[in-house]
């Protein structure tokens, strides 16, 4: 079990500023935080599964045992005063009935970003290949523990090669493989935003109001006052060096740029695929 640390679980799409807020969020002194997703611990006896969209039902006491266990141990650092763990993992918007059976006392951050900047982002992510060195320096908070994990994970990029599939990133809704296979890079981003946002929206919807916390990306990089709403509603006491660190490093305007950079292979697959998550929330 963990060691009474409150776990806060940062949700959001990705792409959509959630390693900005972890690392404002891990200034004070008063947290620790995971400082890349793993989603190695998440798949744990799970790792055969085509896709993220975990339910409780994919939990045993193995698995309990495990992920309780393993996640709060993989912070980078242990502060005698931390009262509170952070974990980000972009999979686990698909997931959260799952996270919330392993920790019924956790605390959600939902963080929300107009679409139509993270699926510019994303499609980006799609046709980078991720860098070694920021394999090499995760490979240092591998629990080996978990080593069929690996081995899924290196098959999957073998079997890529080989069969000259598009390599996956992200978070892996079903039937993300054979979309990869039909569809655009475009349309597969559109289609994981929608997912990411639709299910965690509904899945966090069944949780106890006082234990999750929305905010929208734009209104938190335009106005500091919501990084102290939010940690209000963690329940952090020392909040000026949060706030420090955001003031000081807080970038404007990305997103304006993101919405004029839209390709029109990007349009139509956001009009095809995640209108109606945009209209929902409000973007269009």
């Amino acid at each position: 079990m963990h060691d009474g640390r409150q776990p806060i679980f940062l949700i959001g799409a990705g792409r959509s500023g959630t390693k900005f807020l972890r690392t404002c969020l891990s200034e004070s002194s008063e947290f620790d935080s995971i400082p890349y997703d793993v989603n190695y611990v998440w798949r744990y006896r799970n790792e055969a599964f085509s896709h993220d969209e975990f339910s409780v039902n994919e939990i045993n006491d193995e698995v309990r045992k495990y992920i309780r266990t393993i996640l709060p141990s993989l912070t980078s650092t242990h502060k005698a005063t931390a009262n509170f763990f952070l974990e980000k993992s972009v999979p686990n918007t698909l997931r959260v009935e799952f996270i919330n059976e392993l920790f019924p006392e956790a605390k959600f951050i939902h963080l929300i970003r107009d679409g139509r900047a993270v699926i510019e982002s994303s499609v980006r992510q799609w046709k980078e290949p991720v860098g070694k060195a920021y394999l090499f320096k995760k490979l240092k908070y591998f629990p080996w523990r978990n080593y069929r994990y690996a081995f899924w994970f290196i098959g999957n990029i073998l079997k890529s090669k080989m069969t000259n599939e598009p390599a996956m990133w992200g978070p892996r809704y079903k039937g993300i493989r054979d979309d990869a296979l039909a569809l655009t890079v475009e349309e597969v981003c559109a289609k994981q935003w929608a997912a990411s946002v639709d299910r965690a929206y509904a899945s966090l919807g069944k949780i106890e109001p006082d234990r999750v916390y929305t905010v929208r990306f734009e209104d938190l990089m335009n106005d500091s006052t919501k990084i102290i709403d939010l940690c209000r509603f963690i329940g952090v006491n020392e909040k000026m060096d949060i706030l420090h660190y955001f003031e000081e490093n807080v970038v404007r305007g990305n997103d304006q740029k993101s919405l004029q950079n839209l390709s029109p292979q990007i349009k139509t697959a956001i009009d095809k695929y995640a209108l109606p998550t945009l209209q929902k929330l409000g973007y269009v």
